[in-house]
């Protein structure tokens, strides 16, 4: 196979098409099945109610300038997913580009280095967030201007005559990049190593090299500068700022401490960048329960790793330094520029306190040193491994790895985007319009790791939000923990007040509505009823308790708008499916539609569906189609789904059905029918009466 390989020649213009294909299929495959996630859907909620000047707002909190991409692009892009999943795509694959631009000037004669290192940042494996696209396409943006900058500011040096041009190209990039974000301020301080580097060739002492360093370096510090002191000193914010330097304060008051706790965090998140961030990727899946798709995945990863490393042991470079030349002198200068990038890309996550192995979203810290990180690790590679065919073999695997792990990934944000789907449409078919000023409470996150606020900002854009207090939300999601607890004096009456940047929320918790979702226990949405819900034994004690806060009553039984949900956000959804007829039925039950909730019934039986059925989960969901049988007058078939509904598991679920009938029988005017029923279920379920 290598002697057939050897035939093969790819000329250097073909790397950013191959970082391209690569890009494609590590994060493009699965692009048509993804949507909005986390801080996604505030944004999209900003410019939806207040217009684009509203992310000026939105952001004064702590980003004051960095509204500006979200006021360029939503015009463009508007707000569907597509686009933007796109649009970040398109972002990642630059970057890798940039990289490669960057660091074939850095080192002339390392060029298929170059290429190995950009191939290895584009799949790094150590950020993981790549599907919440309005939320990071800012980062994206900076990376692309991060290189940018760099790459002007050795083509300034390197075209002496166009010297002016590039060096204004080279600074504005650096001034945008920097009005976006802080991710990108310590990864700057590189800047004066890549020069020096960049000098090794034609300076002649050190004493001229330290000079033509610091007059090249000298308009970039003082830009950098400039922003260090208006972001920690002058910045006006609306608030407290989030994002303050608490390591450095902390440093005049406890310097040793601040040091050693310091180091420890150091320790451990660079370790994870270079290191342990790679763990995940050697994770392929084999505890994974659903396996077909992880199974795919390792298929789409194996064919990746192979054709990378025909791609790179074959890649033309007549520079080359690993046909028979000394490689040490570039390792050693990649191996340091490499290793301070990964370090120093940390530092605003440091100095504000935070750590790269936080929580589930604080690898997005490690963002700026995704660059450091596979800089390094092939330096590295070019030490242990002196021969071309080893250095492709290593990194192909290593790319292949991470490709499956990218995919996998992608899958999870794919179910969270259906879930998170079925959850709105279900809710707004149960409810087609909410009174505004309801809090909608939850026994736990609906979703995971996306935050009650992303959740929030959602159901705000299901429904049109009233013009009277347009500052004010109309809905907001809250847990029960730990807002509410058994501890609480008068849970019930609770004034309610939270706050997202500039998204407010004001109500109360006798204006309340309960929900539970669990897409892993019940097949759908269920709004609890206080009355009907209370004996429900697939509900925590927690929520039981606190059923009385759902008022079902602040629930419209029409929409006040055609134009909801908006099909750009969430789809046209089909309405054939079991939980389209379970929320119909149980609105119908609402308002009292029994002939539509028995039509129903008919309906969802004609079509296979079942208690005893495996694929549906609790018979909960039968209830509102018992009872609407039951009120008009159809006791054979209430009683039909009644025991087969029980006998999914009869000690759990023969309670529940034995409460609802003694309720039935208090509802319902009396018959031969109705006792005839009541006594064969009471016989088989043994109710008590």
């Amino acid at each position: 196979m290598i002697a057939h390989i050897k035939h093969v020649r790819f000329p250097a213009w073909t790397v950013p098409i191959g970082l391209f294909l690569l890009a494609l299929v590590s994060f493009g495959l699965l692009i048509p099945q993804l949507g909005f996630y986390w801080d996604d859907w505030s944004k999209i909620l900003v410019s939806r109610i207040w217009g684009l000047e509203g992310y000026w707002s939105y952001y004064a909190e702590d980003r004051p300038l960095s509204a500006w991409t979200h006021i360029l692009l939503t015009p463009v892009l508007g707000n569907t997913p597509l686009a933007w999943h796109v649009f970040v795509l398109l972002l990642r694959w630059l970057s890798a580009c940039g990289m490669w631009w960057c660091l074939r000037q850095l080192w002339p004669r390392a060029q298929r280095e170059a290429a190995f290192a950009a191939f290895l940042f584009l799949v790094y494996p150590v950020f993981k967030q790549q599907a919440a696209a309005v939320t990071f396409h800012q980062q994206w943006m900076q990376y692309v201007l991060f290189f940018v900058s760099m790459g002007a500011m050795m083509r300034a040096y390197r075209c002496a005559h166009r010297f002016y041009l590039w060096t204004v190209v080279a600074l504005a990039a650096l001034l945008l990049q920097l009005s976006i974000t802080e991710y990108f301020v310590g990864v700057e301080l590189i800047r004066p190593l890549v020069i020096w580097v960049m000098l090794a060739a034609n300076a002649p002492s050190l004493r001229r090299r330290l000079l033509t360093t610091f007059k090249i370096y000298l308009p970039y510090l003082l830009v950098l500068v400039v922003y260090v002191v208006w972001r920690l000193f002058f910045i006006q914010l609306s608030g407290e700022d989030p994002y303050r330097a608490n390591t450095l304060y902390a440093f005049f008051e406890s310097p040793l401490a601040t040091l050693v706790d310091l180091l420890k965090v150091v320790v451990v998140d660079s370790f994870y960048v270079l290191v342990a961030s790679w763990a995940d990727a050697l994770n392929i899946g084999l505890s994974n329960l659903i396996p077909r798709f992880v199974f795919l995945a390792w298929g789409i990863g194996l064919v990746c790793a192979l054709l990378v490393f025909v791609y790179l042991f074959r890649l033309d470079d007549a520079s080359a330094v690993d046909n028979g030349e000394n490689t040490v002198g570039w390792v050693y200068e990649a191996m340091l520029v490499g290793l301070l990038a990964a370090l120093f890309g940390c530092i605003p996550a440091w100095i504000t306190g935070r750590r790269v192995v936080e929580d589930f979203h604080a690898n997005r810290y490690a963002l700026p040193a995704m660059f450091g990180g596979s800089l390094l690790t092939v330096a590295l590679l070019g030490w242990f491994c002196r021969r071309k065919l080893q250095k492709a073999i290593v990194l192909a695997a290593l790319i292949g790895l991470a490709v499956i792990l990218h995919l996998r990934v992608a899958d999870e944000y794919r179910q969270i985007w259906k879930n998170q789907l079925d959850f709105y449409w279900q809710l707004y078919w149960r409810a087609p319009y909410i009174e505004p000023q309801t809090a909608i409470f939850s026994d736990d996150e609906l979703f995971p790791n996306q935050g009650r606020f992303s959740t929030s900002a959602a159901i705000n854009l299901l429904y049109p939000q009233p013009e009277r207090r347009p500052q004010l939300l109309a809905y907001w999601h809250f847990g029960l923990r730990p807002k509410l607890t058994y501890a609480a004096k008068n849970p019930f009456d609770i004034p309610l007040y939270t706050q997202f940047r500039s998204l407010v929320f004001e109500g109360t918790t006798s204006s309340a509505l309960l929900v539970h979702f669990d897409p892993q226990r019940t097949d759908c949405l269920w709004l609890l009823d206080p009355r009907r819900d209370i004996d429900d034994p697939d509900i925590s004690s927690l929520t039981r308790e606190l059923l009385q806060l759902s008022k079902l009553e602040r629930i419209r039984g029409q929409p006040v708008s055609t134009q909801y949900p908006p099909p750009d956000l969430f789809g046209n959804r089909s309405i054939q499916s079991w939980c389209y007829y379970y929320q119909k039925a149980e609105l119908a039950r609402q308002f009292g539609a029994w002939e539509q909730i028995a039509e129903l019934a008919d309906h969802v039986r004609s079509q296979g569906y079942r208690p005893d059925d495996g694929r549906y989960k609790p018979p909960h969901e039968w209830l509102p189609f018992i009872e609407g049988y039951a009120r008009v007058g159809r006791w054979e078939d209430a009683e039909e789904l009644t025991l087969a509904s029980a006998y999914v598991e009869v000690l759990k679920y023969a309670p529940r059905f034995c409460t609802h009938w003694n309720r039935l029988l208090q509802d319902t005017p009396s018959s031969a029918a109705r006792q005839e029923a009541t006594q064969r279920v009471f016989s088989e379920l043994q109710c008590v009466p």
